[in-house]
């Protein structure tokens, strides 16, 4: 498990030091302008409008990198990066451009510089403590279609992956979306289970891929008039094959959303690290199984 907890906990104050400071130049410029300028200008008003809309558009962007268990090194390092160039530019701005303040306007940059520049410092040496996790995982759209993998290598012969893998009424007991599974009928091609989230909303699925040993699929009844996921379509496909270190298993997820341009773009956007992290959760307590009943 990545070590990310604590950069996520100075993203997410960044984040909220970044809104409170957006909000206040976005709703009181006008009142900020004379505190910090000695001779304010007609557009300083709006130039600060402008500075407090694009910290607020920062302050989301933290905020959604602080959701994400699974944030990289490198994406918190660039935030590292924005900030010193923001402790930078205050150096500059006070230094090439002091006589345009007041003395309350450097004091006001050079508190915001210092809070900015501990964040940074405290980012940089959280980011340096996290791992990158075991499994292999990418969510991406192509062609209008979300698609989400996540492969893993298991000290596990495969005989004993594929078991793990087919004993689905214990699939709820690692994926953290699944609360419950059920067979209705059958095995293998053309079994149906219903599988129930968290809250209790369910729908059911049917085995359209079956080659035993190696790999299954199942086809998720979007159709349904209680499907509760805004997915036109949607289809799994899970493989084990045998690998240097004992075996090695694969998800695939396919999904085709509803709805317009706009709100299928928001809803990938919004729902890939969500994506990623339950595979990756998912991944890692499956192969903690696998290699438990391996011993």
């Amino acid at each position: 498990m990545p070590r990310s907890a604590t950069a996520r906990i100075f993203l997410k104050l960044n984040s909220q030091f970044s809104a409170l400071n957006g909000l206040a130049l976005l709703i009181a410029g006008g009142l900020v302008a004379p505190v910090l300028t000695a001779n304010p200008v007609d557009w300083a008003t709006m130039g600060l409008r402008g500075l407090g809309l694009g910290l607020l558009g920062f302050a989301l962007v933290l905020y959604l990198l602080s959701k994400n268990k699974f944030v990289s090194r490198s994406a918190v390092n660039e935030i590292v990066i924005l900030d010193a160039l923001w402790v930078l530019g205050s150096v500059g701005l006070i230094a090439f451009f002091g006589d345009t303040l007041t003395t309350n306007g450097i004091i006001v940059v050079t508190i915001v510089a210092m809070v900015v520049a501990f964040l940074a410092i405290a980012q940089f040496a959280a980011a340096s403590k996290i791992q990158k996790p075991v499994p292999i995982a990418s969510v991406e759209t192509r062609e209008g279609k979300l698609y989400a993998t996540v492969k893993r290598t298991v000290k596990a012969p495969k005989e004993v992956v594929w078991n793990v893998m087919t004993d689905h009424p214990a699939y709820a007991d690692v994926a953290d979306n699944i609360s419950k599974v059920e067979v209705l009928s059958g095995e293998g091609l053309g079994m149906k289970r219903r599988c129930y989230g968290p809250k209790g909303e369910n729908w059911e699925e049917t085995c359209d891929l079956f080659e035993p040993g190696h790999s299954y699929g199942f086809r998720i009844h979007t159709d349904a008039d209680d499907y509760p996921y805004p997915f036109e379509e949607l289809s799994g496909r899970w493989t084990v094959v045998e690998h240097s270190v004992g075996s090695e298993f694969d998800i695939e997820i396919v999904a085709t959303l509803k709805g317009s341009a706009a709100s299928k773009w928001l809803f990938a956007t919004m729902a890939k690290p969500q994506f990623k992290a339950i595979l990756i959760d998912l991944a890692d307590a499956w192969a903690d199984r696998m290699e438990r009943e391996a011993k």
